[in-house]
């Protein structure tokens, strides 16, 4: 029986039997360990069968988010009586996933496809809920396919039931599928739990238990072990996680030494299934030694999968912090052994148990270090190359490995601050010449801790030019040298670094790998990018779906940041952002937190933007992270300068400056002077908003190798017209459209649209509508409404004042919708002034207006959701927004009301 949990229960049983209100197929619940989670699921899965459908079910394991496919072999597994029955692909990579075939692991969209078309062909005879427990220890290939097949499940008769641990984001989150939030029992249903299970407890001793519970079911369930009968006073209170620790510790002690030794041994080998225990026992009478646990309450055999289950994931951390380094080393020996057919935990588990520097090791360990960094687990990348170091009998090995090591601390686990005690570390001689791999981490570290972009510069030339020959484009190291040059070439803003860097890209053989080709191609000087880059940025970004390589999504990302591709690679930096928060590629969270402010900026998300930012400078601010933090400082600040935080956005200007000014950032100053351009428009003072906009790239150029000039076309050539500067604002406009940036995006297509409107007196009305009806413009809200309202004012000048008011109060709505004030009141002023009135709260805002024309042509919610970019659920609520406002009840009165609204704009 569940105390406190009959809401929930009544969600489930919706969601099994596919009731209206539960159209979704994937439930998702979130919750703090022990809050009864598993509880729940095992509860859904009793009314499951109940109503028919038949359960498969998967735990995920912290200590098995290694291995690979590892949640969706358990899931799979009691489908395979159907795997004949799909064509021979899938079929193979089931098999191969399940361990009944042999073969390399199958990519993850083969993967997701075959699940899939696996899952889809049972549910036709056999409906099914697939539960899924514990989604942040999923091994990052099942958690995509997963996800995978969550979004393509609609049409089948298949509930997908998530739990997951509130404090850590998980893919189906990221994936846009809402989680409830299960909370802890309240006072009453906690009371009831204990005189259900602990009838004999004095009403004071239960007291005690529930205050010191807070609620937490598991907590409620054992602290009653640890207490005595009778009541006492209580001491500081203390954090729940310490006082179960300690309760557990106290349990392990009393058990007989070879039991503790079996629960170290199956906590140090990543896995805690009968399996596990049954392949990697050191003897066949170890098995006598678990009993003792079970009597214990330290761990329960799962009747349903068999496995052996912790009772609390507490009890592992307890395991390992009770055993001894020796204990530990002889472990790790065994495991060893037991991993031999697995070259990475094998190589792992060697370096643990050596006890003195080991070349061969060492080398196993520097492989597996870039095999887990590619795979995601940047954490354990770094913690063995820094294994390997130590494990290096010869000086030069350690010194290479040492600064290998720092890099990647600063890369990727932002580890930053840890980098220079390192670098001295790997070279105790202050004379001896720095290897690349130093180089790159010292230069790593001043530009992103101290903004020397000039230093770093020199550094990294002065040691790729002491290797005279070609530069191996499989050596991680002259490549990382490569990509910290990028970067050090983007914040200097200045074409003589780029000249230095593509002199070194020459000299890579075959050719430049993937990653450093589009940075080269798309990032470093986007106005002039080729369309071949372009279409090869575009297949790259796809494929970010299915990996999980913290540092190629964020570089590929960063190469479609001014081409306005970042949209495309949301899902997966929010992957990174969760990876990040567990503790893993901090340093990439950060990147990624600002990437993804980039796209919020432009799709008018400034809410996201503002939480992101939020946390991506404190990251910086916490973790040293100085230059890094420079365009979320700048992101931040235009939308404060949007929204009228007049002070906000100055100051954070003035700082860029200060910063770039001494360090020769050209990249940073264009920062401060797009946010005082902003600052300026908005207010319509169009002298100095053209002063600022003209100083990052003067008119009738686009700037090279500063890409911020392709996002300062539109504001330069509005105030140029603005200003009577029309010749300049002409220039602009052909320096733009002969660059192909219209070409580059929708947005661009829009905007580029737009101002060679703003510079043609014959033929404007019919640019501005070309612009307005740029397929997909309605994604970027902020810089269409900007468009409508340059419109509207041509319009009003024009001597159109009906039609300007369509305009303008299009603007109007959308600026209210960012609470962009400044740009309201500018809107507001042209709409007076062209004898329109401010129709306020009972306005639509632009996304209810979209919703709302659609809808009236007669599309569904599901058709309207495609094209519009949004959820189904979304576009429902911007309908039962748009009925009151219109004052209609259905559908069916849309077009006339919308036609009515129109009109009164009109007169």
């Amino acid at each position: 029986m569940l105390f406190g949990r009959d809401a929930e229960l009544d969600v489930i049983g919706a969601f099994v039997r596919g009731e209206p209100q539960s159209a979704s197929p994937v439930l998702l619940f979130c919750g703090e360990p022990g809050v009864g989670k598993t509880a729940l699921l095992d509860a859904a899965s009793e009314i499951a069968v109940q109503a028919g459908r038949t359960v498969v079910r998967a735990t995920a394991f912290e200590f098995e988010a290694e291995l690979t496919y590892c949640a969706l072999n358990e899931v799979l597994h009691p489908l395979l009586d159907a795997l004949p029955a799909i064509d021979e692909v899938h079929r193979h990579a089931i098999a191969v996933i399940c361990g009944l075939e042999p073969g390399p692991p199958p990519t993850q969209l083969i993967a997701g496809a075959a699940a899939l078309a696996l899952i889809t062909h049972v549910a036709k005879t056999m409906p099914l809920l697939v539960i899924v427990d514990d989604v942040p220890w999923l091994d990052l290939a099942s958690g995509m396919v997963f996800a995978y097949v969550a979004r393509r499940i609609r049409d089948a008769d298949v509930r997908l039931l998530i739990a997951a641990r509130s404090e850590l984001e998980n893919v189906f989150v990221r994936s846009g599928f809402d989680g409830h939030i299960l909370t802890p029992l309240d006072d009453a249903s906690a009371d009831s739990l204990l005189v259900d299970r602990f009838p004999a407890l004095a009403p004071n001793v239960r007291r005690r238990i529930r205050d010191e519970a807070l609620g937490n079911p598991l907590a409620l369930l054992d602290l009653p072990a640890a207490l005595n009968a009778e009541p006492r006073s209580l001491t500081d209170t203390l954090p729940l996680t310490d006082r179960l620790t300690e309760l557990y510790a106290r349990r392990l002690g009393g058990l007989p030494a070879g039991t503790r030794d079996l629960l170290l041994f199956v906590v140090l080998a990543g896995g805690e299934n009968s399996m596990t225990i049954e392949n990697c026992l050191p003897t066949p009478e170890g098995r006598a030694d678990l009993p003792p646990a079970e009597r214990a309450g330290i761990v329960r055999p799962n009747p349903r999968t068999g496995r052996m289950e912790f009772r609390h994931p507490l009890i592992r951390s307890a395991v390992f912090e009770l055993s001894t380094s020796e204990e530990r080393r002889r472990t790790h020996a065994l495991l060893a052994q037991a991993f031999t057919d697995d070259p990475q935990r094998r190589a792992w588990h060697l370096g643990q148990s050596a006890s003195a520097p080991d070349e061969d090791i060492a080398c196993l360990l520097e492989v597996v270090s870039d095999d887990l960094l590619h795979e995601g687990n940047s954490a354990r990348a770094t913690a063995a190359m820094l294994r390997a170091a130590e494990l290096s009998p010869a000086r030069e090995d350690r010194a290479r490995r040492v600064a290998r090591a720092a890099y990647l601390g600063s890369l990727v686990t932002g580890e930053l601050q840890a980098s220079p005690r390192l670098l001295v570390e790997a070279q105790p001689d202050p004379t001896d010449a720095p290897s690349l791999a130093a180089a790159t981490a010292a230069a790593y570290h001043l530009l992103n801790g101290e903004g020397d972009a000039s230093s770093a510069q020199r550094l990294l030339i002065a040691a790729l030019d002491a290797h005279p020959g070609p530069l191996d484009a499989a050596d991680e190291a002259d490549m990382e040298a490569l990509q910290t040059l990028v970067f050090v070439g983007f914040y200097a803003g200045r074409a003589e670094f780029w000249d230095d860097a593509r002199r070194q890209f020459a000299r890579v053989s075959p050719e430049l790998p993937e990653t450093l080709a589009l940075l080269d191609g798309a990032f470093g000087d986007p106005a002039r990018a080729d369309p071949a880059v372009v279409r090869d940025l575009d297949a790259a970004l796809d494929s970010l779906q299915f990996t999980s390589d913290p540092v190629r999504i964020t570089r590929i990302a960063a190469a479609g940041a001014y081409l306005d591709r970042v949209r495309l690679a949301r899902d997966p930096l929010w992957r990174v952002v969760d990876d990040g928060r567990r503790g893993g590629a901090v340093a990439k969270e950060i990147e990624s937190l600002f990437l993804i402010a980039n796209d919020d900026y432009f799709s008018g998300q400034w809410d996201e933007l503002e939480e992101v930012t939020d946390d991506g400078l404190r990251l910086c601010d916490e973790l040293g992270y100085a230059l890094t933090a420079a365009p979320g400082r700048f992101l931040r600040a235009l939308v404060d300068a949007a929204r009228g935080q007049d002070a906000a956005a100055d100051d954070a200007a003035e700082e860029l400056l200060i910063w770039a000014a001494p360090r020769r950032l050209y990249t940073l100053a264009a920062y401060a002077s797009h946010i005082r351009c902003m600052l300026q428009l908005s207010a319509g003072r169009f002298e100095s908003a053209y002063r600022h906009a003209a100083s990052v790239s003067p008119a009738g150029t686009l700037q090279p190798f500063l890409p911020h000039a392709v996002w300062l076309v539109f504001d330069l050539v509005e105030a140029a017209t603005r200003s009577g500067r029309s010749t300049e604002a002409a220039a602009h406009v052909r320096a733009a459209e002969e660059a192909g940036l219209g070409e580059r995006s929708s947005r661009q297509e829009m905007l580029v649209t737009a101002v060679g409107a703003l510079t043609d007196p014959q033929h404007w009305r019919e640019r501005f509508e070309q612009a307005l009806t740029t397929p997909e413009s309605e994604r970027w809200i902020f810089d269409r409404a900007r468009v409508h309202l340059v419109y509207g004012e041509q319009l009003r000048r024009a001597q159109s004042p009906a039609e300007a008011r369509i305009q303008l109060a299009s603007a109007l709505d959308t600026f209210r919708d960012l609470r962009a004030r400044p740009w309201v009141d500018r809107a507001l002023r042209e709409l007076r002034a062209a004898g329109g009135t401010d129709s306020g709260a009972d306005a639509l805002t632009p996304q209810e207006a979209a919703v709302a024309r659609l809808a009236a042509t007669g599309l569904t919610n599901k058709e309207i959701a495609a094209q519009l970019f949004l959820s189904p659920r979304t576009v429902s609520t911007h309908l039962s927004r748009v009925f009151p406002k219109l004052g209609i009840m259905s559908r069916g009165a849309l077009r006339d009301a919308l036609e009515r609204r129109e009109s009164e704009l009109r007169h």
